[in-house]
C-alpha cells in the first residue's frame, strides 16, 4: 500500500466516481438503453480524466513544489517519467475502450490542452474544464446520435450547459488557493453560482419542481448555509468548500438520472458518494 498511495494520488482515484456518473447519467437523459456500451464509456470518461490529472501535475511540478510540496511529483514519491508513462497510458485506453472514440480522443486532447496551456490564461482555463465536462455529460448524443430524440437532446444539452457554469465557477475557486487577495465576498459568490446552475439543469430535465429539483433544495441550503457562515477564506476552507463542491458533481448527476425516470441509477450513484467521500480523507480531490 506504500508504494501504490502515491499513484492513487496522482491519479486523484476519488475523483473517478464522478467522470463515470457523468456518463450513466448522460445515457439516462437520453433514454438511451443498457448495453456495453455504457460500460465502456464511463470507463474510458475515468480514464481521461485520470490521465489529465496527471498530467496536470506533470504540467504543474515546478509550481507544486513551492505551494504543494505534499503531491507525490514534488515530494519524489513518484518519477517524472513514471508520471509521463501513466498518464499517457491512462488516455491511450481510454479511446481504446471507447465506444465512440472520437469524442473521447477530443475529451482527451483538451485535458491535455487545459494542462499546458489553458491554466496559464485563468478564464481560458475556466471555460475550457467547464466544456470538457459539459462535453462529458453529453457522452450519450456521441455514443447514440440519431437514436436520441429531439426533446431529449434538448434536456441534455440543458443539462450540460448548467453543468458547464458549475464547473466553471469550481475551476475559478480553486484558483483562489494561490491568491490571498481574493475578496472574501467574492470567494462566497463564487461558490453561490454551481448550486444555483445544478438547479438550473434538474429543472430543465424534469420539467417541474418534483422530484429531483425539491430533493436538491435541501443540500443547496445546507451548502449556502455553510458558505455564509465563513467570513475569511483560507486554503484549507477554500479546499473544503471545493470537497464538497466536487462530490456534488454526483449528486447533481445521481438527481439528474431521478428526473430523468431512472431511479435505479440515480441510486447507484449517490451511493458511490460514500466510497468517494471515504477517499477524498486520506486522498485529496484537488
Amino acid at each position: 500500500m506504500p508504494r501504490i498511495l502515491p499513484v492513487l494520488r496522482l491519479l486523484r482515484v476519488g475523483t473517478l466516481f464522478s467522470p463515470a456518473a457523468d456518463v450513466v447519467a448522460s445515457f439516462c437523459v437520453a433514454g438511451l438503453p443498457w448495453t456495453a456500451d455504457v460500460a465502456r464509456a464511463a470507463a474510458a470518461s475515468a480514464l481521461c480524466y485520470a490521465g489529465g490529472m496527471v498530467w496536470n501535475d506533470v504540467a504543474d511540478r515546478r509550481l507544486d513544489a513551492r505551494l504543494r510540496p505534499e503531491r507525490p511529483l514534488p515530494r519524489g514519491d513518484v518519477s517524472l517519467a513514471a508520471a509521463c508513462a501513466l498518464g499517457g497510458l491512462c488516455l491511450a485506453l481510454a479511446v481504446v475502450v471507447s465506444p465512440c472514440r472520437g469524442h473521447h480522443l477530443l475529451l482527451a486532447a483538451l485535458a491535455l490542452a487545459y494542462d499546458f496551456l489553458g491554466k496559464r490564461v485563468a478564464w481560458l482555463g475556466a471555460l475550457g474544464m467547464g466544456a470538457l465536462r459539459a462535453l462529458n455529460l453529453c457522452t450519450a448524443l456521441a455514443c447514440g446520435g440519431a437514436a436520441v430524440d429531439d426533446r431529449a437532446t434538448a434536456a441534455l444539452l440543458a443539462a450540460a450547459g448548467c453543468y458547464a457554469i458549475y464547473v466553471v465557477a469550481v475551476t475559478i475557486l480553486g484558483g483562489f488557493e494561490d491568491d490571498p487577495r481574493a475578496a472574501p465576498r467574492f470567494v462566497a459568490a463564487v461558490q453561490t453560482a454551481p448550486p444555483l446552475a445544478a438547479l438550473g439543469g434538474l429543472l430543465a430535465v424534469q420539467g417541474g419542481l418534483w422530484p429531483a429539483p425539491a430533493l436538491a433544495v435541501l443540500p443547496v441550503l445546507a451548502f449556502a448555509r455553510r458558505t455564509a457562515r465563513r467570513t475569511t477564506w483560507d486554503r484549507a476552507a477554500i479546499r473544503a468548500s471545493m470537497t464538497w463542491l466536487l462530490l456534488g458533481t454526483m449528486l447533481y448527476t445521481a438527481l439528474l438520472a431521478l428526473a430523468a425516470g431512472q431511479p435505479v441509477a440515480a441510486l447507484a450513484i449517490a451511493l458511490a458518494i460514500a466510497p468517494a467521500r471515504w477517499i477524498a480523507r486520506t486522498i485529496a480531490l484537488t
